[in-house]
Order: C-alpha cells, then sequence, then structure tokens
C-alpha cells in the first residue's frame, strides 16, 4: 500500500508555535522499541534521508518561512550535524566568524546534553520560551527553515504586517527559492495526497502563504487544506493617548483587512480551508479566551494557546493519518466541501471531562453541554443541518458500558445495544444534531501530555486526563479528545460578520496598503468577493 504522502507548510511566527507543538507531539510519539502498537503511518508526513556522512535521518516533510531574528538557538540548517558546511570551512581555509549562540534554556540543554529529557523533571518553560524554537523537540532537514531576511522579527521600523508585503516578496527570489524546495519535496515523494499549509493570516505571512497556495493549485492537481490562523493575543501596549489609541486601530484594520484578503483568496485557490483562533471573535482584536474544562492556559502566552491548536490539527489529521482508515486528505476536503463551501470550522474538546468511575454511556446519555468547543473565529456551531467529521481518540471499550450484569439502569438506554465506543457516539450525534451527517473516527491512543507540552491541566485529573473520583497526587500523562469539522448554514453568520467589519474601514486610511500598489477598486472588488462566497451558505441546505 503506498505511503499517500503530504507536504506541510508554515508561513508566520505564531504558526511556528503551532508547528513547534505540532511537530513534538509526532516525535514523542515515536516508539523506538518496536513494542508499542502504532495506528498513525508516520511516513505519510516525515521522509527518511542520510546525512554526509551516512547516517540516517526521519525528518518531517516540511517548509516553513519565518522572519530574520526568530530562530534563536536553531540553526538555518535544521539543527542536523552538516557536514558539507565544515568541509567547505576547510577547503576554503575561512574562519567564520559568528555572534555567539543565546544561551540554552534548561529544557534544549538536556536535549542536547543527553537525549531526551526526564519525564519527571520540571521545566520553567512558561518563564523561558521566548520563541517557539525555545521548546521545538525534532530537528528539520536543511532545506525545511526559510528566512525572511528583509525583515527583523520584532522590528517596528520595516515591519512585515501587510499582506501585499508578502506577495511582493513571493515575486522575488524568496519564491523562486521556496518553489524549488517543493518540487524536490515533491519529486521524491511515490503518491502524494497534497499539501497542509498552516499560516499567520494577520500580517505579511497572508500575502506569502497565498501566494504560495495559488502556486500549488496552478502546479500540481492535488488537495490543498488550508489554515488560516489567528493568534490568541497581540501583545499591543495598551493605549493611553488619542494618538496611540489611533495607532492601535489602525493596526487593528489592517489585520483585519489582510484576514479578509487571505478568507477570499482562499476561497478562490484552496480545496478546504479551516480559520482557528483560541480567541472567540478573532477579527479586529482575538476577544475572549475560548473556555476549555479543567484547563487553565493563559491566552498571553503563545506557548500555551499554539499547543490547544496543535493539539486540534494532530486529532484532525488522524482522519487521514490513520492505518486503519482508507480516508485521504481528498476524500475529506470532499466529504465536507459540497456547493462551493470551502470555508469550514473547527472545533476541540479536551480533555473530555469523564470521571474515571463513570461509563461513556452515562456522560454521554446526562451530559446537557456540548462535547466540543468551536475554534474558529466568531462562530457558534449549529447542532442542525451540518456535514461533520468527528474524530475521538482516548476512551478506552472498558469505559463503554457496564457488564450486563451489572448494567441496571442503563439496560433502558437506547445506547446500550452498542458494542463499541465508534457506535455510542454515532447515536450520540444522530440524536443531537437533526438533518446532519456526521462521519466518527475513533483512535485507541490518547493525545500523549510529555515534556515540553504545557502543563495547564487541572489538578482533578488522574494521569489518564479523567476527573478524579478521590484526591490523590497523580501528574497527568494523557488525555483523550475530540475534535471536529464542520460545515453548514451557520457558516454565513461567520462570514457576514467579517464583511461587515471590513466593510466599515475607509480605504483612505490604510496608507500602508496603498504604497504597495493596492488601489481603492481592487479592494472593494476583493469585498464583493467575500459577500458572493457567503451566498454559498446561504441556500437551502439538503443533504
Amino acid at each position: 500500500m503506498s505511503t499517500r504522502e503530504i507536504l506541510t507548510l508554515q508561513f508566520g511566527h505564531y504558526a511556528n508555535y503551532v508547528g513547534a507543538h505540532f511537530w513534538n507531539l509526532q516525535e514523542l510519539s515515536f516508539d523506538y522499541t518496536g513494542t508499542v502498537k502504532t495506528e498513525v503511518n508516520h511516513d505519510i508526513l516525515y521522509r527518511e534521508g542520510q546525512t554526509a556522512k551516512g547516517e540516517v535521518t526521519y525528518t518531517p516533510r516540511l517548509l516553513l518561512a519565518d522572519l530574520k531574528g526568530s530562530l534563536k538557538n536553531l540553526p538555518e540548517s535544521g539543527g542536523l550535524h552538516n557536514e558539507t558546511e565544515e568541509n567547505e570551512l576547510l577547503w576554503d581555509g575561512v574562519e567564520k566568524i559568528e555572534e555567539p549562540a543565546p544561551p540554552k534554556n534548561d529544557y534544549l540543554a538536556d536535549i542536547d546534553g543527553e537525549g531526551p529529557s526526564v519525564p519527571t523533571k520540571q521545566y520553567n518553560l512558561e518563564q523561558d520560551v521566548k520563541t517557539w524554537t525555545d521548546y521545538l523537540y525534532p530537528r528539520f532537514h536543511e532545506r525545511t527553515i526559510n528566512i525572511v531576511k528583509d525583515y527583523v522579527h520584532g522590528a517596528d521600523a520595516e515591519s512585515f504586517d501587510i499582506y501585499h508585503n508578502g506577495t511582493s516578496l513571493w515575486k522575488q527570489d524568496f519564491g523562486d527559492t521556496f518553489t524549488d524546495n517543493i518540487r524536490k519535496y515533491v519529486e521524491e515523494c511515490d503518491s502524494m495526497q497534497g499539501f497542509q499549509v498552516n499560516f499567520d493570516c494577520v500580517d505579511g505571512f497572508a500575502g506569502l502563504a497565498l501566494s504560495c497556495i495559488e502556486y500549488l493549485a496552478d502546479e500540481y492537481s492535488k488537495s490543498i487544506l488550508a489554515y488560516p490562523i489567528i493568534p490568541s493575543h497581540f501583545p499591543d501596549n495598551k493605549p493611553t493617548t488619542q494618538e496611540e489609541r489611533d495607532k492601535s486601530n489602525l493596526k487593528d484594520s489592517i489585520r483585519l483587512v489582510n484576514t479578509a484578503l487571505s478568507i477570499q483568496e482562499l476561497s478562490e485557490h484552496a480545496t478546504l480551508f479551516v480559520p482557528i483562533c483560541t480567541g472567540d471573535k478573532g477579527w479586529r482584536k482575538p476577544g475572549s479566551p475560548r473556555k476549555f474544562d479543567y484547563l487553565n492556559y493563559n491566552p498571553e502566552l503563545y506557548y500555551h494557546s499554539s499547543a490547544l491548536l496543535a493539539s486540534a490539527m494532530d486529532t484532525l489529521s488522524q482522519k487521514y493519518r490513520h492505518k486503519s482508515n482508507i480516508f485521504t486528505l481528498s476524500d475529506i476536503c470532499a466529504d465536507l466541501t459540497g456547493y462551493g463551501r470551502k470555508l469550514a470550522a473547527a472545533s476541540l474538546g479536551m480533555p473530555l471531562p469523564l470521571n474515571e468511575s463513570q461509563y461513556l454511556i452515562d456522560y454521554l446519555n446526562t451530559t446537557t453541554k456540548p462535547i466540543y468547543t468551536s475554534i474558529t473565529p466568531s462562530c457558534k456551531i449549529a447542532s442542525d443541518k451540518l456535514f461533520q467529521l468527528i474524530t475521538v481518540r482516548g476512551v478506552p471499550e472498558n469505559y463503554l458500558k457496564a457488564p450486563m450484569k451489572e448494567a441496571k439502569e442503563q439496560m433502558n438506554i437506547p445506547a446500550y445495544r452498542c458494542s463499541n465506543v465508534q457506535e455510542m457516539f454515532e447515536l450520540y450525534f444522530q440524536a443531537n444534531n437533526f438533518l446532519s451527517a456526521t462521519n466518527v473516527t475513533i483512535c485507541e491512543k490518547p493525545l500523549e501530555i510529555k515534556t515540553p507540552y504545557p502543563r495547564f491541566f487541572s489538578t482533578e485529573l488522574n494521569k489518564y486526563g479523567f476527573i478524579k473520583s478521590e484526591v490523590r497526587d497523580e501528574n497527568i500523562e494523557s488525555c483523550a479528545v475530540v475534535a471536529g469539522y464542520h460545515n453548514g448554514n451557520f457558516l454565513s453568520d461567520m462570514i457576514e460578520k467579517l464583511h461587515r467589519e471590513t466593510s466599515r474601514i475607509k480605504f483612505a486610511k490604510l496608507h500602508k496598503f496603498k504604497q504597495e500598489g493596492f488601489e481603492a477598486a481592487e479592494y472593494s472588488e476583493s469585498l464583493d468577493k467575500l459577500a458572493e462566497f457567503k451566498d454559498n451558505y446561504e441556500d437551502d441546505f439538503e443533504l
């Protein structure tokens, strides 16, 4: 059976925060003993290669972009030993003078010194993490990292904050190098599924990512799943004067326009796209943080909020990476995008709040709240008239229901006839979602909680992520998760809010866009196309 490879592309600083957690989850779940049953085909996202010394490597099939100064301790070569560079220095006889590398935090020092850190060791990553490389466990192929050298991370003078900064950059040498790297990865694949593109949609990386997506759509007849990502927090100083308030409002407007242009362009070039954010609003500002029972995360820490989005993406991707599944990326896209509805919403339920002494049948029968939370901005997921793909992981079969001799009242519940976890969740969604089509994927393995994943879980959870029946000292090691893709008429409201807020902005104030050659007529045309795209969600729903 062919591997059906996927190439992942990451554009932007926050997208790389999410990506660092995502790749940590992959690599820290590898089994090097050959004794653990693996459900996921890692070859879909990873590639095998060799160093110049002939050492076998196994690295993500990944290209990422970030600004100069964002890598800190991670070399642009990806962190793998590069013998070719050393030989070039020896032959040239040129001494290479570099600035001393920043000091490494304890976690990175332990990785370099002794391999994986001791699981029980506590790190102060909430304080130590200043960029996404501060908690990155894997090392990358030498072509993976692509640095935008024209702009410096954290510098305001030459801020990479306009959509058209990215489109201009793509037309230069950066785009040529990036497409060449894409070609090299694609040529290595035997039976490629497509591309997964994760990008910051609020700044210049939006234009860079959309230029790349348009290239992929033109050059390769493969599925493109895109995640436009909005950070959980914008670290602007709280304005105190009118001038500062005006400047802050302008920044909000620029981010909003970048997002709207991204959504409109994605509607033309992506196969499926799913905006994600841990804030409930997401457009002008992220808004209030989404709440998850038994999680105490800090939305102002990218290290925290990005872990939630990475956990959702890892869970959702099980659908087309699971060894027992016949689904591919193109199947997912085809199932969700009928009637031109390329935009879908995403949800996350983490942890699944099941008591350790409770059966799944009783939990699903008595819970009055949805078992997931929307992670798509300005979007409340409807309960009726849906297409949805749900993935549930980490619920053991012995939690399903009581044995017949102990079942008592459970025998009166229709769900008692279910013989496995999948059937019970299918019945649950059938009962709770009117006029809807739901496909459920079940994974035995839970989400593994290993260092450097944030420790933002409630002490009320046991080591398996279930609610404790009694007080005892126990650290969480894994948890059950539910995540979903959802599509339906309800997304019309989300697009309407985005269109309405963007239409209120006076284009005359967007000087930076005009300086990049973006005209008022083009702006109006983009808003008109966004409104037309919304019409796809207004027709009568049919199954």
